[in-house]
């Protein structure tokens, strides 16, 4: 499945809460499972000795009040013939408490060899492998726990977040349902359940399922952004947009956010809102970023908002001292842009013709310049400028079919055709292609 920008964005800030701690230990829920695996229970785990047991017994108390003592005790015993796989499981333990992950797994890995059936063992191995990244291995070990008994809400949890990781959704959901049955207080399982639901383009659930969490915690932003990301996959776009003005109420709502809630009244053709929207992200950003405004008077400038745009402009120009040369340019490019699609040419033409002093190489100011005089039957002067923009590489397809027509207007079919076929060697296009052809019909009709 392809993910857009969006999709991934929302995978990371879903991530931040699934993922397990840099240490385990800092996580009170796997303390207490961790301390729950020094105790015994003879129904699951691999059987001692009458004398294993009393020395058991001895060691105990010292795994939580002296650890490094005990595990001089344990490897003691350990090395005895015959020895209970449960001295090699506590013996992981201790090094996974201390976050010695390597010679944790060993032992787990020993006790497994030992008591295949090892409940615990799995389990803790699991976790340690989830922990590392192992989510391969991770994912064979919990499945084996559970199918041992191990069935609590940790567990299938961390299943879930390692399928998750290993991109099987549907795993993953199967998984964070039965976590959240067992566990239904614990919101990084709903949360994992969101993201599963979420990668299988399921948006319909995922909004129903924040839409319950949000009459819980009705303050919690993050739940409004994640059902705001929901609603755009789902192309509900003015519902996400609801959200995001929920979120700036809350004064929660980020400034690329606010950026996209503008692209998305821009889209409705609301241009006037999306004009305020685009602003809002402007002064939330300070006030000193132009990029983001300038763009969005492009974007409204497209859509034929011309009021909005020049509103923008001029937020601009007045909230910032100092511009760059090259934005300054922009401003300039945009005004005139407005200028002749409002009629005032003229105008227009005197900014451009300074932006083309101040930047010789801007190839769309060449053309519109060219354009300009091309419609004013200023021959000269329009292939002049198409002349010079076909110098810049970037430009130069466009150009030639620019002066291409302007010779054919002329009558200079013959200037024309090498002009075109150049363009199409450079970007082919249909529309091209055909004028080509037709001018060569033409050409070859008169002979």
């Amino acid at each position: 499945m392809k993910k857009s920008a969006f999709t991934l964005a929302l995978f990371a800030m879903l991530s931040s809460s699934l993922s397990p701690a840099a240490s385990l230990w800092d996580n009170p829920v796997f303390q207490k499972k961790l301390l729950g695996s020094f105790g015994y229970s003879s129904e699951v785990e691999p059987s001692m000795s009458e004398t294993e047991r009393a020395d058991y017994e001895q060691i105990l108390p010292l795994l939580k009040d002296d650890p490094d003592k005990a595990l001089k005790y344990l490897e003691q015993l350990r090395a005895l013939p015959n020895s209970s796989a449960r001295f090699d499981f506590l013996i992981g333990n201790l090094h996974f408490q201390k976050d010695r992950k390597q010679e944790a797994a060993k032992e787990f890995i020993k006790a497994l060899e030992k008591f295949p059936d090892y409940r615990q063992a799995h389990a803790n191995l699991a976790i340690l492998y989830a922990q590392s990244g192992a989510h391969q291995e991770a994912v064979r070990h919990f499945t084996e726990a559970i199918r041992l008994g191990a069935v609590d809400g940790t567990n299938y949890g961390l299943l879930g977040i390692s399928y998750l990781s290993l991109e099987n959704y549907t795993s993953a959901e199967e998984s964070f349902r039965q976590a959240v049955v067992l566990s239904p207080d614990v919101k990084d399982w709903v949360m994992g359940l969101v993201r599963a639901l979420y990668m299988q383009e399921r948006f319909t659930d995922v909004i129903a399922l924040l839409d319950t969490m949000l009459k819980k915690t009705p303050e919690d932003d993050s739940l409004w952004s994640l059902q705001a990301n929901a609603y755009m996959g789902k192309k509900d776009m003015l519902a996400a947009a609801a959200n995001f003005e929920v979120l700036d109420r809350m004064g929660k709502l980020e400034t690329a956010q606010l950026s996209t809630l503008g692209d998305i009244y821009v889209n409705e053709n609301m241009l006037d809102v999306a004009a305020t929207a685009y602003l809002r992200a402007y002064e939330k950003d300070g006030g000193t970023n132009v990029t983001g405004p300038l763009r969005a008077a492009e974007i409204l400038l497209a859509k034929e908002g011309y009021k909005a745009s020049r509103d923008l402009l001029q937020k601009v120009q007045s909230g910032s001292s100092k511009l760059s040369p090259e934005d300054n340019r922009r401003v300039m490019k945009l005004e005139a842009k407005i200028g002749m699609a409002e009629g005032k040419e003229k105008e227009a033409v005197e900014i451009l013709g300074k932006v083309a002093e101040q930047d010789p190489l801007d190839g769309e100011t060449l053309l519109l310049l060219g354009g300009y005089y091309q419609r004013e039957s200023n021959n000269e002067k329009a292939a002049f400028y198409y002349e010079t923009a076909g110098g810049i590489e970037a430009f130069e397809a466009d150009a030639k079919v620019r002066l291409a027509q302007l010779y054919t207007g002329m009558g200079k079919y013959a200037d024309a055709i090498p002009l075109l076929k150049r363009a199409q060697d450079i970007k082919p296009r249909e529309s091209v292609g055909k004028f080509l052809e037709e001018l060569e019909r033409f050409m070859k009709n008169r002979r």
